[in-house]
């Protein structure tokens, strides 16, 4: 079975002094944000006790290319719910919708703020952007075991779970992974008890092999988001 462990943001750096100054102020901007800390110093991680999920941020070229939305190829993002729309120190606005906000973290990827009726910031969702949301929920409901969906319609769906995930319509480029022309990605990593059989898993249900390495192997979706084992 294959669960989400992280949600890999891809920072400047390719040494890892460049690296350390690129991926640093991210991850503490994230960490404050939602009550979490840096868990991890070799390869920067922000989790806290109370989640299961955990934020990557991976060293990407030194010609780091920030996501610009709403255009640039399709990203990936979270949806995080907040006791109030305050701007959260460090973040620029993008888009105010009244009743919930689009921001763009020190780096450039965008994420959005929902008021709800929570103590502290909170990961509600993860969403992703494609052409055909419910052919992309397909593949992930079939890939995580995640057959139930809170909202299916043409242009969104949502997936039950902890944290939900959302796929969004969008006619923006798809992705391509590893090209520096593309800006930098969001990235899922999956953990699994059964290397051999996700895999087999994954390229059964769609995705498309793109690299393999020692600890990890490199997929990409049907639309072409780049996610790891």
């Amino acid at each position: 079975m294959l669960t989400i462990r992280n949600v890999v943001f891809a920072c400047p750096g390719n040494t890892p002094e460049s690296y350390d100054r690129g991926a640093r102020p991210v991850a503490r901007f994230y960490a404050d944000l939602l009550g979490m800390e840096i868990v991890r110093e070799d390869w920067i991680i922000v989790g806290s006790s109370a989640s299961s999920l955990y934020l990557g941020f991976g060293d990407g070229p030194i010609d780091y290319e920030p996501p610009g939305w709403p255009d640039g190829a399709q990203q990936m993002h979270l949806d995080i719910a907040v006791p109030s729309l305050d701007a959260p120190p460090g973040a620029q606005l993008l888009r105010d919708n009244g009743s919930w906000q689009v921001y763009a973290d020190p780096i450039g990827h965008p994420f959005c703020l929902y008021p709800e009726p929570v103590d502290r910031a909170e990961i509600r969702r993860i969403v992703i952007d494609c052409p055909d949301p419910q052919a992309l929920a397909g593949f992930y409901s079939t890939l995580l075991d995640r057959p139930s969906r809170l909202l299916d319609t043409p242009s969104r769906v949502v997936l039950a779970g902890v944290p939900e995930l959302a796929f969004q319509q969008s006619a923006s480029p798809a992705p391509r992974w590893p090209d520096p022309a593309y800006p930098q990605q969001v990235h899922l990593d999956l953990l699994t008890d059964d290397v051999p059989g996700a895999r087999a898993h994954a390229l059964a249900v769609g995705a498309e092999a793109l690299w393999s390495g020692e600890y990890h192997h490199v997929y990409a979706d049907p639309a072409g988001h780049p996610f790891c084992i």
